[in-house]
């Protein structure tokens, strides 16, 4: 049985598409001053990786030092969204790359590997956005988002996050979670996304009822091909077994019924 989760708001709106364009306004203004930090996308984009590798790098304890955005005025409510100085990026650079003693053709080496990581990290972005751009459909054509299939599970959708707890699908959060939440969202599948930290596990588990009734529905469906096909099987194993049995042992061929094989 599906899963649904009913929308409290219009997909679109609640996760535009990422834009690179915006990612170089936003170096641009932190190389003027114009800001202190930069999202943790625009951050990515200028290490030349993907955003989910230097979120992992910095659950790690190797990535470049992060910092959160302040309260905001008018709730109580924190935006912990991440975010990351120019200084913090460019000094985590240094670290990958060596010194001005290491530069030549070792400098080179790192200036092609990140441009490699810079050009997967393009492709990543469009497929994720394809993906996504599906998913938004799909859920605005139902109104609610819906985990029916693996295909439904393995979709990249957008989290909304506190605090750095996920609190729930950003489509689908009600109007005070989705505020709270800012411009945290996190991008991950269903699988994904129940890999990380929760509020609660009350949030967390209606999804992950999802994932198992997906995960039970597909079980049942492969168990009933293979059902068919070990039946399919055995009339073939049977057919040819009566064939044999109905040829001449002797010769090979049919049966000489009223004569004996000449052979």
């Amino acid at each position: 049985m599906a899963t649904t989760f009913p929308l409290q708001r219009d997909p679109e709106v609640a996760s535009p598409t990422p834009d690179a364009a915006v990612w170089q306004r936003e170096i641009a203004e932190a190389r003027e001053g114009l800001r202190a930090k930069v999202s943790t996308k625009a951050a990515a984009w200028y290490l030349g990786v993907h955003p989910k590798t230097l979120l992992q790098w910095v659950r790690d304890g190797v990535g470049p030092d992060a910092v959160k955005n302040p309260s905001r005025r008018g709730t109580t409510a924190l935006n912990q969204h991440q975010g990351f100085t120019l200084a913090a990026l460019d000094a985590f650079t240094r670290t990958r790359t060596g010194d001005i003693i290491t530069r030549g053709k070792r400098s080179d080496a790192e200036t092609l590997r990140r441009a490699a990581e810079r050009i997967q990290a393009a492709i990543d972005l469009k497929a994720t956005e394809d993906v996504l751009a599906k998913a938004r459909e799909r859920a605005r054509r139902l109104g609610v988002v819906c985990f029916s299939t693996l295909s439904d599970a393995t979709e990249v959708q957008p989290w909304a996050c506190i605090d750095g707890r996920v609190a729930g699908h950003a489509w689908a959060v009600d109007d005070a979670t989705f505020e709270a939440a800012g411009e945290d969202v996190v991008e991950a599948t269903l699988d994904e996304v129940l890999a990380l930290h929760w509020q609660s596990d009350i949030v967390r588990q209606p999804y992950a009822e999802a994932l198992s009734d997906v995960i039970d529905s597909a079980s049942r469906a492969m168990k009933v091909e293979r059902d068919r096909q070990r039946a399919f099987d055995l009339a073939e194993v049977m057919s040819e077994a009566v064939a044999k049995n109905r040829s001449c042992p002797r010769c090979g061929r049919g049966a000489h019924p009223g004569s004996s094989c000449r052979l």
